[in-house]
């Protein structure tokens, strides 16, 4: 079982806390601050640093070595997969 929980807007942990949001393209910690964007595939910090990219199957960092695959970010993470979770698994879980 994952220690996080993801619903597609919100990721809590086991114990149902908010751990963060996705904000249409915003990554934001629990108290609303902007910790990152996603563009299409790119991942940004909040200061629009590329600090990575998932392509679907893999989560690479800015010099594109893969760090994870997809079912490695599931086994932290129960939710719908996608950029959005990768990011959420990058800022918060790994």
């Amino acid at each position: 079982m994952a220690n996080f929980k993801f619903d597609g807007e919100t990721l809590k942990d086991r114990t149902g806390a908010r751990v963060a949001q996705v904000d249409g393209t915003k990554i934001k910690d629990k108290s609303g601050q902007r910790i990152g964007d996603i563009d299409d595939e790119k991942i940004k910090d909040s200061t629009g640093k590329r600090i990575g990219e998932f392509d679907g199957k893999y989560f690479k960092d800015s010099t594109g070595k893969k760090i994870a695959e997809l079912k490695d970010i599931q086994k932290a993470i129960d939710g719908p997969g996608g950029t959005s979770l990768a990011a959420l698994w990058y800022f918060f879980v790994r």
